[in-house]
Protein backbone atom coordinates (compact mmCIF):
# COMPACT_ATOMS: atom_id res chain seq x y z
CA UNK A 1 0.00 0.00 0.00
CA UNK A 2 1.14 3.47 -0.93
CA UNK A 3 1.39 6.12 1.34
CA UNK A 4 0.68 9.99 -0.60
CA UNK A 5 3.60 11.80 0.09
CA UNK A 6 1.73 14.32 2.29
CA UNK A 7 0.97 11.99 4.96
CA UNK A 8 4.54 10.74 4.78
CA UNK A 9 5.42 13.71 5.24
CA UNK A 10 3.05 15.16 7.79
CA UNK A 11 4.38 11.89 9.86
CA UNK A 12 8.25 12.41 9.46
CA UNK A 13 7.41 16.07 10.95
CA UNK A 14 5.19 14.41 13.52
CA UNK A 15 7.81 12.64 15.30
CA UNK A 16 10.37 15.29 15.27
CA UNK A 17 7.66 17.52 16.99
CA UNK A 18 6.34 20.60 15.58
CA UNK A 19 7.17 23.31 17.90
CA UNK A 20 9.00 23.87 21.37
CA UNK A 21 5.18 23.63 22.87
CA UNK A 22 3.29 20.81 21.61
CA UNK A 23 3.88 17.52 23.72
CA UNK A 24 6.34 15.02 22.64
CA UNK A 25 3.34 12.09 22.52
CA UNK A 26 1.21 14.41 19.88
CA UNK A 27 2.52 12.39 16.61
CA UNK A 28 1.52 9.07 18.75
CA UNK A 29 -1.98 10.26 19.31
CA UNK A 30 -2.62 11.34 15.28
CA UNK A 31 -1.02 7.60 14.47
CA UNK A 32 -4.54 6.60 16.14
CA UNK A 33 -2.45 2.61 16.20
CA UNK A 34 0.43 0.45 15.46
CA UNK A 35 1.92 -2.71 15.13
CA UNK A 36 3.78 -4.60 18.23
CA UNK A 37 5.99 -7.52 17.00
CA UNK A 38 8.25 -10.19 18.95
CA UNK A 39 11.18 -10.89 17.53
CA UNK A 40 13.33 -13.18 19.37
CA UNK A 41 16.12 -16.22 19.23
CA UNK A 42 13.55 -18.20 20.88
CA UNK A 43 11.11 -17.66 18.42
CA UNK A 44 12.11 -16.67 15.28
CA UNK A 45 15.69 -19.07 15.62
CA UNK A 46 13.93 -22.13 17.35
CA UNK A 47 12.89 -24.96 14.29
CA UNK A 48 10.23 -25.97 16.60
CA UNK A 49 7.97 -23.11 16.27
CA UNK A 50 5.85 -22.04 13.45
CA UNK A 51 7.36 -18.38 13.26
CA UNK A 52 11.15 -20.63 12.60
CA UNK A 53 9.64 -21.44 9.22
CA UNK A 54 11.56 -24.44 10.25
CA UNK A 55 15.14 -22.87 10.56
CA UNK A 56 17.41 -22.63 13.62
CA UNK A 57 21.15 -21.46 13.16
CA UNK A 58 22.70 -18.71 15.20
CA UNK A 59 21.23 -15.50 15.97
CA UNK A 60 24.13 -14.02 14.09
CA UNK A 61 22.68 -15.79 10.60
CA UNK A 62 18.75 -15.53 12.03
CA UNK A 63 19.54 -11.11 12.51
CA UNK A 64 21.03 -11.29 8.98
CA UNK A 65 18.42 -13.23 6.98
CA UNK A 66 15.22 -10.72 8.18
CA UNK A 67 13.91 -8.83 5.44
CA UNK A 68 13.45 -5.11 6.68
CA UNK A 69 11.42 -4.15 3.15
CA UNK A 70 9.49 -6.96 3.05
CA UNK A 71 8.53 -6.40 6.89
CA UNK A 72 8.03 -2.78 6.03
CA UNK A 73 5.47 -3.33 3.31
CA UNK A 74 3.52 -5.52 5.42
CA UNK A 75 3.54 -3.09 8.31
CA UNK A 76 2.45 -0.29 5.34
CA UNK A 77 -0.40 -2.37 3.97
CA UNK A 78 -1.27 -2.92 7.99
CA UNK A 79 -1.90 1.04 7.96
CA UNK A 80 0.93 0.99 11.05
CA UNK A 81 0.77 4.18 12.24
CA UNK A 82 4.17 3.12 14.13
CA UNK A 83 6.01 -0.17 14.42
CA UNK A 84 7.41 -1.15 18.22
CA UNK A 85 10.14 -4.21 17.58
CA UNK A 86 11.72 -5.85 20.46
CA UNK A 87 15.79 -5.38 20.51
CA UNK A 88 16.19 -8.73 23.12
CA UNK A 89 13.77 -10.42 25.90
CA UNK A 90 15.99 -11.61 29.20
CA UNK A 91 18.50 -13.31 26.81
CA UNK A 92 22.03 -12.23 25.93
CA UNK A 93 20.73 -12.10 21.64
CA UNK A 94 20.27 -8.18 21.02
CA UNK A 95 19.50 -7.10 17.34
CA UNK A 96 21.83 -4.53 16.99
CA UNK A 97 26.00 -4.38 18.08
CA UNK A 98 26.54 -2.99 21.08
CA UNK A 99 30.04 -2.40 21.84
CA UNK A 100 28.90 -1.29 25.89
CA UNK A 101 27.22 -4.96 26.25
CA UNK A 102 30.22 -6.68 24.61
CA UNK A 103 32.68 -5.15 26.65
CA UNK A 104 30.81 -5.56 29.99
CA UNK A 105 29.79 -8.84 29.50
CA UNK A 106 32.90 -10.66 27.74
CA UNK A 107 30.63 -11.58 24.45
CA UNK A 108 32.18 -11.22 21.08
CA UNK A 109 30.37 -9.19 18.53
CA UNK A 110 27.90 -11.91 16.86
CA UNK A 111 27.95 -14.04 20.33
CA UNK A 112 25.56 -12.06 22.18
CA UNK A 113 24.58 -8.54 19.62
CA UNK A 114 23.89 -9.72 15.97
CA UNK A 115 27.04 -8.14 13.73
CA UNK A 116 24.12 -6.79 11.32
CA UNK A 117 22.80 -3.34 12.28
CA UNK A 118 18.95 -4.66 12.30
CA UNK A 119 17.92 -1.47 14.13
CA UNK A 120 18.90 1.17 11.51
CA UNK A 121 18.06 -1.33 8.78
CA UNK A 122 14.37 -1.11 9.84
CA UNK A 123 14.33 2.27 10.29
CA UNK A 124 15.71 2.71 6.47
CA UNK A 125 12.86 0.40 5.18
CA UNK A 126 10.20 2.00 7.49
CA UNK A 127 10.90 5.66 6.70
CA UNK A 128 10.84 5.39 3.64
CA UNK A 129 6.92 4.42 3.82
CA UNK A 130 6.68 7.19 6.39
CA UNK A 131 6.33 4.64 9.33
CA UNK A 132 8.05 5.44 13.09
CA UNK A 133 9.87 3.24 14.70
CA UNK A 134 9.77 2.11 17.95
CA UNK A 135 11.64 -0.42 20.36
CA UNK A 136 10.98 -2.62 22.71
CA UNK A 137 13.78 -2.62 25.62
CA UNK A 138 13.84 -4.08 29.24
CA UNK A 139 14.62 -2.87 32.99
CA UNK A 140 15.34 -6.36 33.80
CA UNK A 141 18.17 -6.76 31.07
CA UNK A 142 19.84 -10.34 30.15
CA UNK A 143 18.82 -11.66 33.41
CA UNK A 144 18.35 -15.50 31.84
CA UNK A 145 21.62 -15.72 30.81
CA UNK A 146 24.12 -16.65 33.28
CA UNK A 147 27.70 -15.09 31.84
CA UNK A 148 25.61 -11.87 31.12
CA UNK A 149 24.38 -11.90 34.74
CA UNK A 150 26.99 -12.61 36.62
CA UNK A 151 29.06 -10.67 34.57
CA UNK A 152 26.67 -7.22 35.13
CA UNK A 153 25.85 -8.26 38.54
CA UNK A 154 22.36 -8.97 38.21
CA UNK A 155 20.37 -9.41 41.13
CA UNK A 156 16.75 -8.69 42.03
CA UNK A 157 16.10 -6.33 43.81
CA UNK A 158 17.93 -4.09 41.41
CA UNK A 159 21.16 -2.68 42.70
CA UNK A 160 22.58 0.45 41.76
CA UNK A 161 25.99 -0.89 39.95
CA UNK A 162 23.89 -3.41 37.79
CA UNK A 163 21.34 -0.44 36.95
CA UNK A 164 24.49 1.92 35.96
CA UNK A 165 26.29 -0.86 33.59
CA UNK A 166 22.41 -1.91 31.72
CA UNK A 167 21.92 1.82 31.48
CA UNK A 168 25.13 2.35 30.15
CA UNK A 169 24.07 -0.54 27.02
CA UNK A 170 20.88 1.37 26.86
CA UNK A 171 22.51 4.69 25.87
CA UNK A 172 25.14 3.40 23.21
CA UNK A 173 21.97 2.57 21.44
CA UNK A 174 20.01 6.02 22.69
CA UNK A 175 22.78 8.27 21.22
CA UNK A 176 23.33 5.98 17.83
CA UNK A 177 19.70 6.33 16.61
CA UNK A 178 18.79 9.83 17.73
CA UNK A 179 15.75 10.73 15.88
CA UNK A 180 15.86 7.88 14.21
CA UNK A 181 14.05 5.79 17.31
CA UNK A 182 10.68 7.55 18.07
CA UNK A 183 9.86 6.13 21.54
CA UNK A 184 10.27 3.16 23.64
CA UNK A 185 8.50 0.46 25.66
CA UNK A 186 10.35 -0.75 28.24
CA UNK A 187 9.44 -4.18 30.09
CA UNK A 188 10.38 -5.44 33.35
CA UNK A 189 10.29 -1.81 35.55
CA UNK A 190 8.21 -3.76 37.95
CA UNK A 191 7.58 -2.56 41.44
CA UNK A 192 4.88 -5.28 42.75
CA UNK A 193 5.99 -7.79 40.29
CA UNK A 194 8.97 -10.35 40.45
CA UNK A 195 10.54 -8.17 43.20
CA UNK A 196 12.84 -6.06 40.35
CA UNK A 197 12.41 -3.05 43.47
CA UNK A 198 11.84 0.15 41.02
CA UNK A 199 11.46 3.46 42.08
CA UNK A 200 11.05 6.91 40.83
CA UNK A 201 14.74 7.42 41.51
CA UNK A 202 16.01 4.21 39.76
CA UNK A 203 13.35 4.87 36.64
CA UNK A 204 14.73 7.91 36.56
CA UNK A 205 18.23 6.91 35.65
CA UNK A 206 17.00 4.39 32.75
CA UNK A 207 14.66 6.89 31.64
CA UNK A 208 17.69 9.81 31.27
CA UNK A 209 19.59 6.71 29.27
CA UNK A 210 16.73 6.12 27.30
CA UNK A 211 16.64 9.72 26.20
CA UNK A 212 19.92 9.98 25.42
CA UNK A 213 20.27 11.64 22.20
CA UNK A 214 16.63 12.46 21.91
CA UNK A 215 14.93 14.41 24.30
CA UNK A 216 11.25 13.94 22.80
CA UNK A 217 11.62 10.43 22.47
CA UNK A 218 8.51 8.54 24.05
CA UNK A 219 9.03 6.45 26.74
CA UNK A 220 6.84 4.41 28.91
CA UNK A 221 8.06 1.51 31.66
CA UNK A 222 5.54 -1.12 31.91
CA UNK A 223 4.37 -2.28 35.57
CA UNK A 224 2.85 -5.20 34.03
CA UNK A 225 -0.66 -6.55 32.71
CA UNK A 226 -1.58 -3.06 34.30
CA UNK A 227 -3.49 0.08 32.35
CA UNK A 228 -2.08 3.17 34.98
CA UNK A 229 -0.28 6.20 35.33
CA UNK A 230 3.01 4.11 36.60
CA UNK A 231 6.09 6.71 37.01
CA UNK A 232 6.96 10.36 36.74
CA UNK A 233 9.39 9.46 33.39
CA UNK A 234 6.16 8.11 31.34
CA UNK A 235 5.17 10.10 28.34
CA UNK A 236 2.49 6.92 27.67
CA UNK A 237 0.96 4.75 29.42
CA UNK A 238 2.74 1.28 28.85
CA UNK A 239 -1.30 -0.49 28.71
CA UNK A 240 -0.23 -4.15 29.00
CA UNK A 241 -3.67 -6.14 28.55
CA UNK A 242 -5.09 -9.54 27.91
CA UNK A 243 -8.01 -8.03 25.49
CA UNK A 244 -9.00 -5.04 23.39
CA UNK A 245 -11.53 -3.71 25.66
CA UNK A 246 -10.51 -0.71 28.12
CA UNK A 247 -11.50 2.37 27.07
CA UNK A 248 -10.47 6.05 27.92
CA UNK A 249 -12.69 9.09 29.57
CA UNK A 250 -9.65 11.27 27.45
CA UNK A 251 -6.50 11.39 26.01
CA UNK A 252 -4.72 11.79 29.00
CA UNK A 253 -4.63 9.15 32.32
CA UNK A 254 -2.84 10.74 35.27
CA UNK A 255 -0.96 13.18 32.69
CA UNK A 256 0.08 10.58 30.36
CA UNK A 257 -1.06 9.90 26.86
CA UNK A 258 -3.68 6.73 26.97
CA UNK A 259 -1.91 3.63 25.24
CA UNK A 260 -2.88 0.25 25.37
CA UNK A 261 -1.12 -2.98 24.10
CA UNK A 262 -3.16 -6.19 23.30
CA UNK A 263 -2.78 -8.99 20.44
CA UNK A 264 -4.60 -10.35 17.79
CA UNK A 265 -4.29 -14.04 18.33
CA UNK A 266 -5.93 -16.35 20.26
CA UNK A 267 -5.07 -17.81 23.40
CA UNK A 268 -2.71 -21.43 23.95
CA UNK A 269 -1.66 -22.25 26.79
CA UNK A 270 1.19 -23.68 25.75
CA UNK A 271 2.68 -20.13 24.05
CA UNK A 272 6.24 -19.31 24.70
CA UNK A 273 4.66 -16.36 26.35
CA UNK A 274 1.49 -17.22 27.35
CA UNK A 275 -1.73 -15.84 26.55
CA UNK A 276 -2.26 -14.64 23.21
CA UNK A 277 1.39 -13.34 22.69
CA UNK A 278 2.94 -14.13 19.13
CA UNK A 279 0.33 -16.26 18.25
CA UNK A 280 -1.18 -17.01 14.48
CA UNK A 281 -4.82 -16.47 13.51
CA UNK A 282 -7.81 -14.11 14.90
CA UNK A 283 -9.26 -13.81 18.13
CA UNK A 284 -10.99 -10.30 16.80
CA UNK A 285 -13.66 -9.57 13.81
CA UNK A 286 -12.68 -6.61 11.35
CA UNK A 287 -15.61 -5.22 12.96
CA UNK A 288 -15.03 -5.79 15.94
CA UNK A 289 -11.53 -4.47 16.14
CA UNK A 290 -12.46 -1.43 13.96
CA UNK A 291 -15.17 -0.02 16.96
CA UNK A 292 -12.78 -0.98 19.39
CA UNK A 293 -10.05 1.29 17.86
CA UNK A 294 -12.10 3.88 16.69
CA UNK A 295 -13.26 4.34 20.20
CA UNK A 296 -10.45 4.45 21.61
CA UNK A 297 -9.29 7.04 18.87
CA UNK A 298 -11.87 9.20 19.45
CA UNK A 299 -11.23 9.92 22.88
CA UNK A 300 -7.17 10.23 21.62
CA UNK A 301 -5.92 7.14 22.58
CA UNK A 302 -3.85 5.00 20.87
CA UNK A 303 -3.91 0.69 20.56
CA UNK A 304 -0.46 -1.20 19.68
CA UNK A 305 -1.46 -4.33 18.19
CA UNK A 306 0.57 -7.58 18.47
CA UNK A 307 0.99 -9.66 15.55
CA UNK A 308 2.26 -12.61 14.46
CA UNK A 309 6.19 -12.39 12.82
CA UNK A 310 7.73 -14.79 10.85
CA UNK A 311 11.55 -15.18 10.66
CA UNK A 312 11.76 -13.47 7.28
CA UNK A 313 10.10 -10.45 7.95
CA UNK A 314 6.34 -12.02 6.74
CA UNK A 315 2.89 -11.50 8.77
CA UNK A 316 0.22 -14.06 9.45
CA UNK A 317 -1.59 -14.01 6.43
CA UNK A 318 -5.03 -13.82 8.44
CA UNK A 319 -3.87 -11.19 10.79
CA UNK A 320 -2.58 -8.94 7.79
CA UNK A 321 -6.11 -8.77 6.15
CA UNK A 322 -7.78 -8.25 8.83
CA UNK A 323 -5.38 -4.71 9.37
CA UNK A 324 -5.19 -4.21 6.01
CA UNK A 325 -9.23 -3.74 6.28
CA UNK A 326 -8.46 -1.95 9.58
CA UNK A 327 -7.27 1.60 8.33
CA UNK A 328 -10.18 1.90 5.64
CA UNK A 329 -12.86 0.72 8.50
CA UNK A 330 -11.71 3.29 10.90
CA UNK A 331 -12.29 6.18 8.06
CA UNK A 332 -15.84 4.98 7.46
CA UNK A 333 -16.72 4.61 11.35
CA UNK A 334 -15.53 7.81 11.72
CA UNK A 335 -18.54 9.57 11.69
CA UNK A 336 -21.23 7.08 12.40
CA UNK A 337 -23.37 8.29 14.45
CA UNK A 338 -24.99 6.41 17.77
CA UNK A 339 -27.67 3.51 17.17
CA UNK A 340 -30.14 3.83 17.36
CA UNK A 341 -29.69 7.42 17.35
CA UNK A 342 -29.30 9.19 20.82
CA UNK A 343 -28.20 6.00 22.61
CA UNK A 344 -25.43 6.96 25.05
CA UNK A 345 -24.36 3.72 25.86
CA UNK A 346 -23.27 2.69 21.91
CA UNK A 347 -19.50 1.89 22.06
CA UNK A 348 -18.76 2.46 25.41
CA UNK A 349 -16.44 0.60 28.29
CA UNK A 350 -18.58 -2.49 29.38
CA UNK A 351 -17.91 -5.19 32.18
CA UNK A 352 -19.29 -8.47 33.13
CA UNK A 353 -19.41 -8.93 36.54
CA UNK A 354 -20.79 -10.93 39.74
CA UNK A 355 -24.20 -10.26 40.80
CA UNK A 356 -23.22 -8.10 43.49
CA UNK A 357 -21.09 -6.30 41.05
CA UNK A 358 -17.87 -6.61 42.98
CA UNK A 359 -15.81 -9.47 40.58
CA UNK A 360 -15.09 -9.13 36.93
CA UNK A 361 -16.39 -12.07 35.74
CA UNK A 362 -15.06 -14.49 32.21
CA UNK A 363 -16.57 -14.22 29.09
CA UNK A 364 -19.18 -16.92 27.69
CA UNK A 365 -19.06 -18.54 24.51
CA UNK A 366 -15.31 -19.27 24.14
CA UNK A 367 -14.79 -15.99 24.74
CA UNK A 368 -17.01 -14.85 21.99
CA UNK A 369 -19.75 -12.77 23.46
CA UNK A 370 -17.69 -9.89 24.64
CA UNK A 371 -19.22 -7.12 26.77
CA UNK A 372 -18.77 -5.10 24.18
CA UNK A 373 -20.97 -6.41 22.24
CA UNK A 374 -23.73 -5.38 24.16
CA UNK A 375 -23.36 -1.79 23.13
CA UNK A 376 -22.26 -2.34 19.51
CA UNK A 377 -25.18 -0.96 17.54
CA UNK A 378 -25.68 -4.89 16.23
CA UNK A 379 -28.63 -7.26 17.58
CA UNK A 380 -26.93 -10.19 16.09
CA UNK A 381 -24.29 -9.86 18.68
CA UNK A 382 -24.27 -10.38 22.69
CA UNK A 383 -22.49 -9.84 25.58
CA UNK A 384 -22.97 -12.91 28.02
CA UNK A 385 -20.47 -13.70 30.94
CA UNK A 386 -20.02 -17.34 32.35
CA UNK A 387 -19.03 -19.49 35.66
CA UNK A 388 -22.00 -18.33 37.38
CA UNK A 389 -26.04 -18.05 36.29
CA UNK A 390 -26.78 -14.68 38.33
CA UNK A 391 -24.45 -12.28 36.85
CA UNK A 392 -23.94 -7.83 36.41
CA UNK A 393 -23.60 -6.03 32.78
CA UNK A 394 -22.41 -2.62 33.36
CA UNK A 395 -21.63 0.08 31.32
CA UNK A 396 -19.80 3.06 31.85
CA UNK A 397 -21.46 6.44 29.91
CA UNK A 398 -17.82 8.03 30.66
CA UNK A 399 -19.58 11.16 31.50
CA UNK A 400 -22.75 12.31 33.93
CA UNK A 401 -25.90 12.25 32.02
CA UNK A 402 -29.47 12.96 33.13
CA UNK A 403 -31.12 9.65 32.23
CA UNK A 404 -34.43 9.10 32.35
CA UNK A 405 -35.04 5.90 29.90
CA UNK A 406 -33.35 2.61 29.40
CA UNK A 407 -34.43 -0.57 27.32
CA UNK A 408 -32.91 -3.48 27.31
CA UNK A 409 -32.58 -6.20 24.29
CA UNK A 410 -31.63 -9.89 25.34
CA UNK A 411 -29.88 -12.32 22.74
CA UNK A 412 -31.17 -15.24 21.06
CA UNK A 413 -32.70 -17.95 23.55
CA UNK A 414 -30.82 -16.76 26.18
CA UNK A 415 -32.60 -14.08 28.57
CA UNK A 416 -33.54 -12.83 32.26
CA UNK A 417 -36.71 -14.05 33.35
CA UNK A 418 -36.40 -11.38 36.35
CA UNK A 419 -33.94 -8.58 35.79
CA UNK A 420 -32.94 -5.04 38.12
CA UNK A 421 -31.84 -1.96 36.55
CA UNK A 422 -29.82 0.30 38.54
CA UNK A 423 -27.64 3.33 38.01
CA UNK A 424 -25.13 5.44 39.76
CA UNK A 425 -23.20 8.58 39.48
CA UNK A 426 -20.18 7.33 40.98
CA UNK A 427 -19.80 3.69 40.88
CA UNK A 428 -20.64 3.53 44.61
CA UNK A 429 -23.97 4.53 45.55
CA UNK A 430 -26.64 2.68 43.42
CA UNK A 431 -30.03 3.34 42.84
CA UNK A 432 -32.58 0.92 41.28
CA UNK A 433 -34.91 2.26 38.81
CA UNK A 434 -36.94 -0.62 37.58
CA UNK A 435 -37.39 -4.42 38.08
CA UNK A 436 -38.31 -6.52 35.14
CA UNK A 437 -40.30 -9.34 34.36
CA UNK A 438 -39.75 -11.58 30.99
CA UNK A 439 -41.02 -14.90 30.89
CA UNK A 440 -40.67 -14.77 26.87
CA UNK A 441 -37.19 -12.52 26.87
CA UNK A 442 -38.71 -10.08 24.95
CA UNK A 443 -37.06 -6.48 25.22
CA UNK A 444 -38.48 -4.10 28.10
CA UNK A 445 -38.04 -0.54 28.26
CA UNK A 446 -37.81 1.20 31.27
CA UNK A 447 -38.97 4.95 31.95
CA UNK A 448 -38.48 7.15 35.18
CA UNK A 449 -37.83 10.60 36.24
CA UNK A 450 -34.36 12.10 34.88
CA UNK A 451 -31.03 10.77 37.34
CA UNK A 452 -28.25 12.08 37.26
CA UNK A 453 -26.23 8.93 36.16
CA UNK A 454 -22.87 7.73 34.65
CA UNK A 455 -23.14 4.03 35.60
CA UNK A 456 -25.87 1.88 34.09
CA UNK A 457 -26.24 -2.19 35.29
CA UNK A 458 -28.33 -4.63 34.18
CA UNK A 459 -28.49 -7.31 36.58
CA UNK A 460 -29.78 -11.08 35.51
CA UNK A 461 -31.63 -12.59 39.53
CA UNK A 462 -33.49 -15.10 37.54
CA UNK A 463 -32.44 -17.87 35.85
CA UNK A 464 -30.25 -18.75 38.70
CA UNK A 465 -29.14 -22.14 38.24
CA UNK A 466 -29.19 -24.68 35.59
CA UNK A 467 -32.43 -26.35 33.73
CA UNK A 468 -34.37 -22.66 34.12
CA UNK A 469 -36.41 -20.64 31.61
CA UNK A 470 -33.95 -18.16 30.11
CA UNK A 471 -30.84 -20.86 30.33
CA UNK A 472 -28.39 -17.34 31.18
CA UNK A 473 -29.12 -13.74 30.73
CA UNK A 474 -26.88 -12.54 27.61
CA UNK A 475 -27.53 -8.81 26.31
CA UNK A 476 -27.49 -8.16 22.66
CA UNK A 477 -28.12 -4.49 23.21
CA UNK A 478 -28.62 -1.76 26.55
CA UNK A 479 -29.96 1.24 25.22
CA UNK A 480 -29.50 4.56 27.25
CA UNK A 481 -31.17 7.63 26.59
CA UNK A 482 -31.59 11.60 28.33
Amino acid sequence: MKRPLALIFALCLAVRGTSADDHPADWFSRAGYGLFVHYLNEIQNNAATVQSLGRSTTWDECVREFDTERFAAAAAEAGAGYVIFTTHQRTRFLIAPNATFDRLTGYKPGEACATRDLIEDLHRSLSKRGIPLMLYWTGNGPCADAKASAALGWQAPVSDAWLAKWAAVTEEYALRYGEKVAGWWVDGCYVKHGNLGYDDAKLGVLARALKAGNPRRIIALNPGVELTAYSVHDDYTAGEQNSFLALPESRWLGGKQWHLLSYLGPERSDNYLAAGWCEPGLKYSKQELAAYVRAVNSKGGVVSIDAFLFRDGGLDRSQLELLRALRPALVAQKDRPPTPPGNLAFGKPARLLSLDGQRDLPINGDGVMKPQRGVDGYPDTAARASMEWPWTYEVDLLESAPVRRIKVTYGRKAYATRARVSVSPDRQTWQTVATADTPDGKPFTADFDPINARYVRVSSLKPDGPGQPGEQMSVAELEVYE
